[in-house]
């Protein structure tokens, strides 16, 4: 029997190397191919944003006043009601589900901004900007982030609790995705009718989708919570972060000066790889809600 030698065991391991070395950059390109969508996607939504905010500045004083005023209006008499509906209106006769709450007319015609977007939300610490439209349908959440029915209009104010909700895990777009990420004292800001109010994070859990203990008003308090689902690529709870209104600049800076983004490579690598797996088997079909009468569908 022919032995080999110490030449061919090198030249085979060589060989090994190789296919290794190529299986594992061909295992790599669909990874950076995730990254490099979410980053265009991720940049041609702050541009979005910052578009329909410089729309907002076109406004008058006398428009902007009448859009708040209507909007306040509106928050006032949800807190008097006790948020009879939250995440949906369902229909009596069909019953079938409408996350966008069209039915609404008073809810739909508060805060009627530019193409149909209600304001927009910056988090820099995650480095997402997003524009925000009426209800939580995939429609309001295909490319960027939607209102949660049944919570206050993101106006602010005593006696106000809005909810701002996006997906996450979407192979070619960011949203929250990394909305985990957050830590009790890091600021969001929300801007609306030319108006920017901020938030500080002062609460983070974790809750089940019929949950709505955490979502409501509190009396005299002036809060806004960002919904995402939960556990990543499961979806059967839903991640709750939660700010309470604080000044700019004596409490928190402003946008401009906020703590960015400093994501290492190594994070938006594991990201995108969690993305891509996930992104293979389970793409987010339904909106990420919270409600009473909808948890038995999510």
């Amino acid at each position: 029997m022919r032995h080999r030698g110490p030449q061919h065991r090198r030249r085979q391991g060589k060989t090994l190397l190789v296919c290794a070395i190529t299986f594992m950059i061909l295992g790599l390109v669909p990874l950076f191919g995730v990254l490099a969508m979410q980053g265009v996607n991720s940049h041609h939504a702050a541009l979005q944003a910052a578009e329909q905010e410089r729309a907002y500045e076109q406004w008058t004083p006398s428009e902007q006043k009448k859009n708040l005023t209507k909007a306040r209006a509106y928050n006032q008499t949800l807190f008097e009601s006790g948020q009879h509906a939250i995440g949906s209106i369902t229909d009596g006769r069909t019953g079938k589900v409408d996350f966008a709450a069209k039915a609404d007319k008073d809810y739909w015609n508060a805060l009627k901004g530019v193409q149909g977007v209600m304001g927009t939300i910056r988090v820099p610490r995650i480095g997402v900007t997003l524009t925000i439209r009426h209800g939580s349908d995939e429609e309001a959440l295909a490319n960027g982030a939607g209102h949660l029915y049944g919570t206050s209009l993101p106006v602010g104010g005593k006696n106000t609790h809005t909810v701002i909700t996006a997906h996450r895990g979407v192979p070619d777009k960011e949203l929250f995705t990394r909305l985990d990420e957050l830590r009790k004292g890091d600021v969001f800001y929300l801007t609306v009718a030319g108006r920017t109010i901020a938030y500080k994070v002062v609460r983070i859990v974790n809750v089940d989708p019929s949950d709505t203990s955490h979502v409501r008003i509190q009396k005299g308090r002036d809060l806004a919570t960002l919904l995402t689902c939960t556990p990543y690529g499961v979806n059967t709870q839903r991640l709750l972060v939660t700010g309470e209104r604080a000044a700019m600049p004596d409490d928190v800076p402003k946008p401009e000066n906020a703590p960015k983004d400093v994501k290492p490579l190594w994070v938006g690598v594991a990201v995108g790889v969690v993305v891509a797996l996930v992104g293979l088997v389970a793409v987010p079909a339904r909106p990420c809600v919270i409600g009473e009468h909808i948890g038995r569908r999510l």
